[in-house]
């Protein structure tokens, strides 16, 4: 049983500092990973707080093993694993080519300990991960809720007394939580979630909070034996531009600081025996069930009594509403077994009404079009972008659509 009690003693003066006091501003790390900078805000900034979540074998351990290695190019880094022995981690390392002189390893899972043996200011510091580490004086098990928040709680007043940063991996949940108290997630400056199939090597590095950039960029990697590889260019491997195949939409979502050309892919199946099935992977299901009826109310293509699937290739989970006009095409090319012509891309949210209403950033995702080869972007009229084939309704986009012209 954990019990908590208040401690005892007189208050100390707090010293204010006015708004008009002069600060030096450190300038954020950045490092050879680009894509890791820049889910980080442009470079991890000195003294922040990083929890990398994730499932198992997702990756987890090798991504910041390597990212430490990369800022080990620009100080000491110290990486503790509560879950391998040295041998272990130091295996992976050389596997993966990345011996820095200083980079140090240690399985201690002491926080304590680990912070008292530091004799020279570090760059960063990781813990692999949050819930094998202990901290003295608490009677908690390793891996309590008691334990892990006291513990953020040293590493976090480690990090703000100091420049270095602290990095801390977590599990996650069977419903998809980070194990632990809810409170580390608001007590870290960076919360950041690695996704992805277990059957796929790809692996997608999301942020859900930072406090020092914006909270939807994404990294794209591939996971080979040889460690995490970046992917630069993720609209190459999330869209296929050539299929003209019944049921596929193109569409161009922004995500962060990028945009990217994704595919998403209907199918539609009779059903004649129960209530008709409705599931989406990578893009919301409330979401599917009303571009579904509109489908049916403007559209005149009668999806009661047939099963609806759809699917964002990649792994992507997709929450833009730009996607919504690319779903309606799919689900109608789908049902109607029509092939779009290729190189067409849709962009737009769509009402209630029927109706294609314009949304953020069109100019980038035009470029992104067009880098990519495509001929028509189909969109709403209210976007004055070159190159955008501007609708009023769904009705008309579709026809603009099949009509094939540029």
């Amino acid at each position: 049983m954990e019990i908590e009690g208040a401690l005892e003693g007189a208050p100390s003066i707090v010293d204010f500092k006015p708004s008009t006091a002069a600060i030096d501003v450190q300038k954020r790390l950045t490092t050879s990973m680009r894509e890791m900078d820049r889910v980080l805000g442009g470079g991890l900034t000195p003294g922040s707080v990083v929890l990398v979540a994730g499932g198992p074998g997702m990756g987890k351990s090798t991504l910041l093993l390597e990212y430490a290695s990369a800022l080990a190019t620009q100080g000491d880094v110290y990486y503790v694993s509560g879950e391998e022995s040295v041998p272990q981690v130091l295996s992976r390392v050389k596997r993966l080519g990345i011996e820095r002189d200083k980079l140090f390893l240690s399985s201690t899972v002491s926080v304590d300990d680990v912070l008292t043996s530091i004799k020279r200011e570090p760059t960063a510091l990781v813990f692999d991960s949050i819930q094998t580490v202990h901290t003295s004086g608490m009677n908690a098990l390793t891996g309590s809720v008691t334990q892990m928040r006291e513990c953020t709680v040293k590493l976090v007043e480690y990090a703000k007394s100091s420049s270095a940063s602290v990095f801390m991996i977590g599990h996650i949940t069977k419903g998809g939580n980070i194990a632990g108290p809810m409170v580390l997630e608001h007590m870290v400056d960076t919360v950041l979630y690695l996704e992805g199939e277990s059957r796929s090597g790809r692996r997608i590095l999301r942020a859900i909070k930072n406090r020092f950039g914006p909270t939807d960029e994404i990294a794209v990697y591939e996971m080979r034996e040889n460690g995490m590889i970046e992917i630069s260019d993720p609209s190459r491997i999330f869209a296929d531009t050539e299929s003209e195949e019944a049921g596929n939409a193109i569409s161009i979502v922004v995500e962060g600081s990028r945009s990217l050309m994704i595919n998403v892919q209907a199918l539609t199946t009779p059903n004649h025996k129960s209530s008709p099935i409705r599931i989406a992977r990578g893009f919301e299901n409330a979401r599917l069930l009303m571009l579904t009826a509109l489908v049916s109310n403007y559209l005149g293509v009668s999806l009661e009594n047939r099963d609806v699937y759809l699917n964002v290739l990649g792994g992507l989970k997709i929450s833009d509403p730009g996607m919504d006009l690319a779903v309606i095409a799919a689900l109608y090319s789908a049902t109607k077994n029509i092939c779009f012509p290729s190189k067409t891309a849709f962009v737009g949210e769509v009402g209630l009404d029927g109706r294609v209403r314009a949304v953020q950033q069109t100019r980038m995702r035009v470029a992104e079009a067009k880098r990519m080869g495509m001929k028509r972007v189909i969109a709403s009229y209210q976007s004055k972008e070159d190159g955008v084939m501007g609708v009023r309704t769904v009705r008309e986009a579709i026809a603009k659509a099949l009509s094939g012209d540029g």
